[in-house]
């Protein structure tokens, strides 16, 4: 097998892992440990094979996901913070506004919708 096709495979397992775990905290390290490479060496190949930086992409996914449940259903900001490994409701609040521009309990109660900013899982 070729080193890209192997690339591919690794990234592509890395993505059915974070997708399987986007509730569980998801540090580089973590990440790293799980594929058994160096977090440089993963992040040089994760952007190469999906064009996303490892942390954005996994920070984006979550963001994703505390928006679509924000809209589907009434868990408290509180919960879904814990629930996505955010240290707190505060941390949530920031990064979610700086990535949607609205934070979540607007954007819970707006019509805005946001999925010009959603990332969904990339498919392989």
């Amino acid at each position: 097998m070729s080193r890209r096709n192997n690339d591919e495979v690794t990234v592509n397992s890395i993505l059915d892992w974070i997708e399987d775990n986007l509730e569980s905290p998801l540090s580089l390290e973590v990440v790293s440990r799980r594929s058994g490479y160096s977090k440089w060496h993963l992040q040089r190949m994760f952007k190469k094979e999906t064009g996303h930086s490892l942390g954005q992409y996994i920070r984006n996914r979550k963001l994703t996901e505390i928006a679509l449940k924000l809209k589907e259903s009434n868990e408290p900001i509180l919960y879904l913070a814990e629930r996505y490994g955010f240290e707190s409701q505060q941390t949530l609040t920031r990064t979610f506004k700086n990535y949607f521009s609205v934070p979540p309990h607007k954007y819970r109660i707006t019509s805005m919708r946001g999925e010009a900013k959603f990332l969904h899982p990339i498919k392989h």
